[in-house]
C-alpha cells in the first residue's frame, strides 16, 4: 500500500477530522460533567424515567436507570451521541473519497500517477479507517479518563467494547458511501444513500424491541449486530462485529472493481 495517498488524504481532510473529533470529545466531557448531578437526584431522574414513553426510550437507548452509570451512558453518549458523529466522520470521509476528486477535477491528476484505480481505492479506504480510528481513540481515552473522575462505575474494558462496536458499526455505511461514489462520482449521492440507510437500520433495530413484525427483520441491521448495549454491560458480540468487519471488506472490494471498470469524468 502506497502511504503518500494515504496521507494526502488524511492532510486533505484534517479539517473534518479535526472538527468531528473535537465535537464528539467536547460532547462527552459536557455528559460526564453533568453525571454527578444526575447521580445526586436519583430519585427525581426514576420518576422521569418511568414518565418516556416506551418508543422514546427504545429510541433513544434507554435501557437503564439514568443514574446507573451504564444507563447514563446508553441514554447520553452510546444511544445517539456517538453513533452520530462516528456516522457522520465515516460517511462523510467516505464519500468524498473518489467522488470528491472526481466532482473537483482532480481526479486525472491522481490517475496520471503510477498506481491503479484499485489501489487508488484501496488507500482511499484506508485513509477513511485512520480518520476514524484517530476520532474513536481520542473518544476512548475521553470517556475511559472522564468516566473514571466522573465515577460512573463502569469497568474500563466494557467502555473499550463499546468504543470499539460504535465504530465499527459504521464501518459499513461508510463502505457503502465509498461505493455508491465509486459508481457514480456523485458525493451527494453516496452521502444521501448511506445516510438514509444508516438512520433505516437504526429505527430498525430501536423499534423491534417494542413492535413485534420487526423483531425478525432487525438482522438486517447492522446495529443489532454491534451491540453496544451488550458491550457496555460486559457481554462484547465479537461474532456480530467479526461479520460487520468482514462485510465492510466486501464493500471495498465492490467499490474497487466499480471504480476499477467506470469511465471517469475528465
Amino acid at each position: 500500500m502506497t502511504t503518500e495517498l494515504m496521507t494526502k488524504s488524511l492532510r486533505d481532510n484534517r479539517s473534518g477530522i479535526i472538527g468531528w473529533g473535537v465535537a464528539l470529545v467536547a460532547s462527552v466531557l459536557l455528559q460526564l460533567a453533568v453525571y454527578p448531578a444526575v447521580r445526586d437526584a436519583a430519585g427525581e431522574f426514576e420518576k422521569l424515567l418511568d414518565s418516556y414513553p416506551e418508543a422514546f426510550k427504545a429510541l433513544f437507548n434507554v435501557q437503564q436507570s439514568l443514574a446507573s452509570g451504564v444507563g447514563y451512558l446508553q441514554g447520553e453518549v452510546f444511544g445517539f451521541l456517538a453513533p452520530l458523529v462516528l456516522l457522520g466522520i465515516t460517511i462523510g470521509q467516505a464519500a468524498r473519497a473518489t467522488a470528491a476528486e472526481e466532482q473537483e477535477h482532480t481526479m486525472d491528476l491522481l490517475l496520471a500517477n503510477p498506481l491503479s484505480r484499485t489501489r487508488l481505492v484501496l488507500d482511499k479506504a484506508a485513509a477513511v479507517l485512520a480518520a476514524v480510528a484517530i476520532v474513536t481513540a481520542a473518544f476512548a481515552v475521553v470517556l475511559v479518563v472522564g468516566s473514571g473522575v466522573a465515577g460512573l462505575g463502569v469497568p474500563w474494558q466494557d467502555l473499550l467494547a463499546a468504543v470499539l462496536a460504535s465504530a465499527v458499526v459504521a464501518l459499513p455505511f461508510g463502505a457503502t458511501a465509498l461505493l455508491i461514489g465509486a459508481l457514480t462520482g456523485r458525493r451527494g449521492l453516496a452521502i444521501g444513500v448511506a445516510v438514509g440507510l444508516a438512520l433505516f437500520a437504526y429505527l430498525l433495530d430501536a423499534l423491534s424491541a417494542l413492535a413485534e413484525g420487526l423483531r425478525p427483520w432487525r438482522v438486517l441491521s447492522p446495529f443489532h449486530h454491534a451491540g453496544v448495549n451488550e458491550a457496555l454491560t460486559g457481554d462484547p458480540n465479537w461474532l456480530g462485529l467479526a461479520g460487520l468487519v468482514v462485510l465492510t471488506g466486501l464493500l471495498v472490494v465492490g467499490a474497487a472493481a466499480a471504480f476499477e471498470r467506470r469511465e471517469i469524468r475528465s
